[in-house]
């Protein structure tokens, strides 16, 4: 039963219908068009008869126009001829029927054994009619025959039809079933689940391709999901952990006002630590969402990065290192002001913490920022890491950070239809950090 509801059925079933409805108006349309044009042929041909005989008639009188007459009715010529006298009668030649006098065509029809005829009637000088008819079966069978093509060709195209939707629903059915016992997979847990393809490059694989790129994009975020998860255990367990332990010591002690106030500032200070690992993580998912695409607008990113490098070289200068910049003119994007800004910051920041003593950023005219320092580097296996949530190369966690600086680049360059790479600067040393956007 659920093979006769298959859309490939219906839809077969639905052309069957149309193609039936459509070669029986072809039928009466082709029987209407061929009789048309038979009976105009046939119509030629009783003309130019019947001018034969009045040409007789002009040059032999009437009675050779008999003679001609009688002659050609009895060589059983294709037509009938027949010459009438004034009162009606037979004078020569013969008629399947008795035809009144008439001018010009007319159609008589059968009766019992007597075909139908098409007759042309003509008078003569002096009173007699001059009759040549044709026999009508011949063209109305001919008709007949063209007009039952269209059906048969109609019917035959429909059982095809069935047949073939038929075979369709069946092959679809069976793509389905194994589709769906994928995708219960898939909801039971297992995300390694994908669809099957059969290999034929159809619509239906190339569909398939893309719900797997889906499921795989959707097992890429779970796996994160719970990297991110277990990472949060993890990395803010350690200042939760010793807030408690600093608060419980004091509360332990006797009251002092200047200990309880510095013991006020630290737990003020790993509080922001906290909050600052907090807000770093709503600002990354926000932009992997894809809720800030909504709010795109043009803006000048020239001025953007100028703007981040003249309040972050002070910062540097008091680190005791050096910011050149080298800023192409006038580059547009369409994209979120604060999240970039925040992306450029972030990478100057990364720079000024960990690299060396002089640091370089650079916006190309594609749209493409660097910030390159000649500094230890990240070695070349930890880079793809270095990218991810919480990932710290100070393993002991001695150096200021949450370890989400570079993450937050790479998910303000998705968010902007890029990428985020981490290369060897200048001469094989240091580290460049290469922050693609779209175009």
């Amino acid at each position: 039963m659920r093979k006769l509801s298959s859309f490939a059925l219906r839809a077969a079933t639905a052309s069957a219908a149309v193609m039936l409805v459509l070669s029986l108006l072809g039928s009466y349309w082709g029987w209407w068009r061929a009789e048309g044009a038979l009976r105009q042929q046939l119509d030629l041909a009783i003309a130019a008869e019947a001018e034969g005989f009045v040409r007789e008639f002009e040059e032999s009188g009437l009675r050779g126009l008999a003679i001609s007459v009688e002659t050609y009715s009895r060589r059983r010529g294709p037509l009938f001829v027949a010459l009438l006298a004034p009162d009606g009668r037979v004078i020569a030649g013969r008629m399947p029927q008795a035809p009144p006098p008439l001018r010009g065509f007319a159609n008589l029809p059968g009766t019992g054994e007597r075909p139908s005829l098409r007759v042309l009637g003509g008078t003569l000088p002096g009173g007699g009619t001059l009759l040549v008819a044709a026999d009508l079966t011949p063209v109305d069978n001919a008709a007949m025959a063209l007009a039952w093509t269209p059906p048969m060709a109609g019917g035959a195209a429909a059982l095809l039809a069935l047949i073939l939707g038929f075979v369709a629903a069946g092959r679809m059915a069976r793509r389905l079933a194994s589709a769906s016992a994928a995708a219960r997979d898939v909801m039971e847990g297992d995300l390694t689940r994908r669809l099957p393809l059969s290999g034929r490059d159809d619509e239906f694989d190339q569909l398939t391709e893309t719900f797997n790129v889906l499921l795989g994009r959707i097992e890429t975020l779970m796996i994160a999901q719970r990297q991110v998860t277990d990472d949060i255990a993890h990395d803010l367990r350690s200042p939760l952990s010793r807030l408690r332990q600093l608060l419980e010591g004091a509360l332990a002690g006797p009251r002092d006002p200047a200990g309880d106030a510095e013991v006020l500032e630290r737990a003020m200070a790993e509080l922001d630590g906290v909050l600052a690992s907090f807000s770093a993580l709503l600002r990354i998912a926000r932009a992997e969402s894809g809720v800030l695409r909504q709010g795109f607008s043009v803006l000048d990113l020239s001025a953007l990065v100028e703007g981040c490098a003249e309040i972050y070289a002070p910062v540097a200068e008091d680190a005791g290192k050096a910011l050149h910049t080298q800023i192409a003119p006038g580059v547009t994007l369409m994209g979120d002001a604060a999240l970039l800004r925040q992306a450029v910051v972030n990478l100057i920041e990364n720079a000024v913490n960990h690299g060396g003593t002089r640091l370089t950023l650079r916006l190309l005219a594609e749209r493409i920022i660097e910030v390159e320092d000649d500094g230890p580097g990240i070695p070349a296996d930890e880079r793809e890491a270095a990218m991810r949530r919480f990932h710290r190369l100070d393993r002991s966690r001695s150096t200021p950070g949450t370890g989400l600086g570079l993450a937050l680049v790479a998910a303000a360059a998705r968010a902007h239809g890029g990428a985020l790479t981490l290369e060897d600067g200048a001469d094989g040393t240091g580290l460049k950090a290469r922050l693609k956007l779209a175009p």
